[in-house]
C-alpha cells in the first residue's frame, strides 16, 4: 500500500468516526449540549456544515478527477440525513398520523404492545372500538364507559355460546333511547387481545334493541388502568 492510499483511507476512516460521533451525540444527547439548542434552528446547519467539510477534505485525498463522485455521494447522503433530521424533529406528529390512518384503515384492531398492555386507535367516527373473543366468538364491541356492564346483543350472545332460549329478561336499564329490560348473564373467558378476563358480569339485550355489544365498566373495572391517549386507548392488564 503506497502513502497516498494509506493517507486516503485514514481521512476517510477519520470522516466516518466523525460524522457518526455527531449523529450519536445529535440523537442520543452524549456529552454536554447548549441548552438553547434546537433541531429545528440548528439541525439543518449542523448537517450542511458537516456536508460542506465532506467535500472539502474529499476533494483533497481523492483529487479533481473524482470530485463528481463524491458530490453526488454527499448529496445523496445529505438528503437522507436531512429526511432523518425531519423525522425525528416531528415523530410525535408523524405517530398521530400514523394512529389515525391504523384507525380508518383497521377500526377496532386491538395491538399488544411490549409492556404487556393493549393499545386501541379511535375510529372516524370518534370512538373507541375493539375486536375481542367472548367465549372464542370474535366479537367487536364499543367501548362505553358509561355501561355499567358489558352488554352482548342477542345475536353476539348467541354467537358467544350463550343459551338465548332460556333468557329472561328482568333488569332495567336506562339507554339512549330510553329505558328497557335486559337479561343477566356470565362470560366465562373474555379475550382482548392479550388480556384474558375470566367470568365477567354481562346482560343481554333483547332482540333489535342494541346495534353493537358493548364493553362497559365490569370488564374495564378488572384493569389495572385504561387511559386514553389522544387517538390511541391504552388497556393496562
Amino acid at each position: 500500500m503506497n502513502a497516498k492510499a494509506l493517507l486516503r483511507g485514514l481521512v476517510v476512516g477519520a470522516l466516518l468516526v466523525a460524522m457518526a460521533g455527531g449523529l450519536l451525540a445529535y440523537f442520543f444527547d452524549i456529552g454536554p449540549i447548549d441548552e438553547t439548542f434546537t433541531a429545528d434552528d440548528e439541525g439543518p446547519r449542523i448537517v450542511a456544515l458537516s456536508a460542506i467539510a465532506f467535500v472539502m477534505l474529499a476533494s483533497l485525498v481523492f483529487g479533481p478527477p473524482r470530485l463528481r463522485e463524491v458530490l453526488t455521494a454527499v448529496a445523496t447522503w445529505g438528503t437522507l440525513a436531512l429526511v432523518l433530521v425531519a423525522g425525528y424533529t416531528y415523530r410525535f406528529e408523524l405517530a398521530g398520523v400514523g394512529y389515525r390512518v391504523l384507525g380508518a384503515l383497521a377500526p377496532g384492531m386491538a395491538v399488544s404492545q411490549g409492556d404487556g398492555s393493549v393499545m386501541v386507535v379511535r375510529d372516524p367516527s370518534g370512538h373507541f372500538q375493539i375486536e375481542a373473543a367472548a367465549n372464542g366468538a370474535q366479537i367487536r364491541f364499543l367501548v362505553d364507559t358509561g355501561a355499567s356492564a358489558v352488554v352482548l346483543t342477542h345475536d353476539d350472545a348467541a354467537r358467544a355460546g350463550i343459551d338465548v332460549s332460556a333468557l329472561v329478561y328482568s333488569v332495567p336499564v336506562s339507554t339512549a333511547n330510553g329505558r328497557t329490560m335486559v337479561a343477566p348473564a356470565r362470560i366465562e373467558d373474555l379475550r382482548l387481545a392479550d388480556i384474558r378476563l375470566g367470568d365477567v358480569r354481562s346482560f343481554i339485550a333483547q332482540p333489535g334493541s342494541l346495534e353493537t355489544s358493548l364493553l362497559g365498566m365490569s370488564a374495564l373495572s378488572r384493569l389495572r388502568s385504561w387511559t386514553v391517549e389522544g387517538d390511541r386507548l391504552v388497556l393496562n392488564p
